[in-house]
């Protein structure tokens, strides 16, 4: 899988020194997402390789996504990460935020109705973003609280100071492995939450189609499951959490 990804990256980069200079702006660190530091992550080298397969070379910037779609709409970017709207990309990445719990614990959570039986932790914001019956459960502050840092989340279920936290597998995971690379507890996550798909709105369409083409080429030479591979990230059913399925295509 490693060999697949840096011939991906060699055949991306050919022509490269002629490309056309855009201004793209995605969002801030959270890995294994986005090093914004390290100019690394799985959907900072999605985009970087899709964008330079497409014959662009692009100026990444790192913002929340109300600021950058600001900062398109202004004309002061070429592409802006967005999850809908006009001459928006196909999905590009998908985010599954779940339900998580330590195994030892024996909950089961088959709906958002159940998490009100439970002390729950959330990454900030989440009672905005995650549908109208989060927002009911999280308005009971005696069992919600919004928490930040995500090492302090998971520290929080570890120690059984919450019931559940909401977050990225894949953020929560990777998060663990770097604040306790021992740890044994093992984790039950529930997909009790739709996925959420992330695109990148252009202003130019041309630019946009070109960027689509070069994306599905790569999706069916094994990026996403190359990326998998290079940073250790949840599957499901063999698919990588993080690669969208067909819903998420256009």
């Amino acid at each position: 899988m490693l060999k697949t990804l840096c011939l991906l990256i060699m055949t991306a980069v050919s022509g490269y020194a002629s490309a056309q200079v855009i201004q793209v702006a995605i969002g801030v660190t959270k890995m294994p997402y986005i090093s914004a530091e390290n100019r690394t992550g799985i959907e900072y080298e999605i985009i970087d390789l899709a964008l330079k397969k497409a014959g662009f070379s692009a100026q990444i910037q790192h913002m929340p996504i109300k600021r950058a779609q600001n900062e398109l709409a202004q004309g002061r970017l070429d592409a802006a990460i967005h999850t809908e709207g006009a001459n928006t990309s196909d999905a590009y990445i998908t985010y599954q935020n779940m339900a998580i719990t330590l195994c030892e614990r024996r909950l089961q959570i088959e709906k958002i109705a159940d998490l009100s039986r439970y002390q729950v932790g959330s990454f900030h914001n989440a009672s905005h973003v995650l549908g109208t019956d989060f927002a009911r459960i999280a308005s009971d502050k005696r069992r919600f609280r919004e928490i930040s840092p995500q090492q302090l989340m998971n520290r929080m279920l570890m120690a059984n100071h919450l019931d559940v936290v909401i977050s990225d597998i894949n953020i929560f995971k990777h998060t663990q492995a770097e604040i306790d690379p021992q740890a044994t507890k093992s984790l039950c996550p529930f997909a009790i939450f739709a996925p959420t798909l992330y695109r990148l709105q252009f202003r130019d369409t041309t630019m946009r189609d070109k960027f689509n083409i070069a994306l599905k080429q790569l999706r069916e030479q094994g990026l996403y499951e190359a990326l998998a591979k290079k940073y250790n990230t949840a599957l499901d059913q063999k698919t990588p959490y993080f690669k969208p399925k067909g819903h998420g295509l256009n």
